[in-house]
């Protein structure tokens, strides 16, 4: 069965699209303290997604946990799933930087992560 997400007001009517990315009950501390309490959210393939919202209120956070970049510091982690085309990212065997590859980020400031200049590449 494909799952489908809805997505806001089309000509007037709600349309239905194909779900790229399914998150499901996720869960993410740093250290002891939670910063994402149970987030279900499905994204729609090919469609532009925004995630607005106050300072601190764990959107950068949410965005680390599609690419697993938290794994690189120490005391993060994440429960739960993130189903990208129907393979649980948090889980999966495939190279990290494959997914990064595929589920990258832009930052506002160049910010170099704990590894060599060519692995920030």
């Amino acid at each position: 069965m494909q799952a489908v997400a809805t997505s806001g007001f089309a000509s007037g009517k709600l349309a239905n699209e194909r779900v790229k990315m399914d998150v499901r009950s996720l869960n993410f501390y740093y250290g002891k303290f939670q910063a994402l309490k149970n987030i279900n959210l499905q994204i729609a393939e090919k469609k532009v997604t925004a995630f607005i919202g106050p300072s601190g209120c764990g959107k950068s956070t949410l965005l680390r946990v599609f690419n697993r970049m938290y794994e690189l510091y120490p005391e993060q982690r994440a429960e739960g799933e993130v189903n990208v085309d129907g393979e649980n990212i948090l889980t999966s065997r495939e190279d990290v930087a494959l997914i990064r590859a595929k589920i990258g980020m832009i930052f506002q400031k160049p910010t170099p992560f704990p590894m060599s200049i060519y692995d920030n590449i």
